[in-house]
């Protein structure tokens, strides 16, 4: 695997624990009741009680003392917890404004995160780089305005764009666009939207214009045909005049 994609993949996974746990983070410290990290890491325990086979293969917590010692792993099987046999359900998802953008996102980010952090090859490399721009615009659409403010948007963007030229697949990414603060979901896809609406609008045009020309008066061939017979007929009537 070339250098470069394989440390574009190193890098892809950073970026997936460094978002993960910006989510999980926010999440916490939004709901109600403690938002330690201390009350964080005992909710897990816990969950690992109530639900043994989800918390499976968890990532060692003694030890972690802060939020950047939390890896993706760990943040999403709290944050895509079903909380289905838990004493008391959080369900961190369903209490934001858009519980289904938000757990695509977090699925989405996951998935980059898994594909980067067991890439071999430049192949791997660039499948890592294409998912994680899908996670970028998911998480464009689930958390803009809330766990991310725009300008945050726009750097994850950037390293979506620049993964994409490292790897060799580089492809238009769209971007959040909408002043600082102010809520915007999907604007690439707005953006692309209203791309494509001017393009309709362009051939509406054309066909507006196409049928101010079907409007311009045409040559009546038949008349012409009509009058050019006249004229032979009446040459025909005077010559035979005059040979009598």
């Amino acid at each position: 695997m070339p250098e470069e994609a394989l440390q574009a993949a190193f890098e892809i996974k950073t970026a997936c624990d460094e978002i993960s746990r910006r989510l999980l983070r926010w999440h916490w410290e939004h709901k109600p009741g403690s938002n330690s990290l201390g009350a964080l890491l005992d909710h897990i325990a816990q969950r690992q009680q109530e639900s043994p086979d989800y918390y499976d293969r968890m990532p060692d917590l003694s030890g972690k003392s802060s939020w950047q010692q939390l890896d993706t792993t760990l943040c999403m099987r709290v944050l895509l917890d079903p909380e289905k046999d838990a004493a008391k359900p959080l369900d961190l998802l369903g209490n934001t404004p858009h519980p289904s953008a938000a757990r695509r996102a977090c699925n989405a980010v996951r998935t980059a995160r898994n594909e980067a952090a067991h890439a071999s090859d430049r192949t791997a490399g660039t499948q890592a780089a294409i998912l994680f721009n899908e996670a970028i615009e998911s998480l464009e659409e689930g958390y803009a305005g809330t766990a991310l403010r725009t300008s945050e948007l726009e750097q994850y963007y950037r390293q979506a764009e620049a993964f994409l030229d490292r790897c060799g697949a580089r492809k238009p990414v769209a971007r959040a666009s909408q002043p600082e603060g102010q809520e915007t979901r999907s604007t690439g896809k707005t953006r692309n939207a209203s791309q494509r609406n001017g393009s309709g609008s362009g051939t509406t045009n054309r066909k507006q214009g196409g049928g101010r020309r079907s409007r311009t008066p045409r040559t009546n061939y038949a008349v012409l045909g009509l009058l050019l017979a006249m004229l032979v007929l009446g040459l025909i009537f005077r010559w035979m005049g005059m040979g009598k």
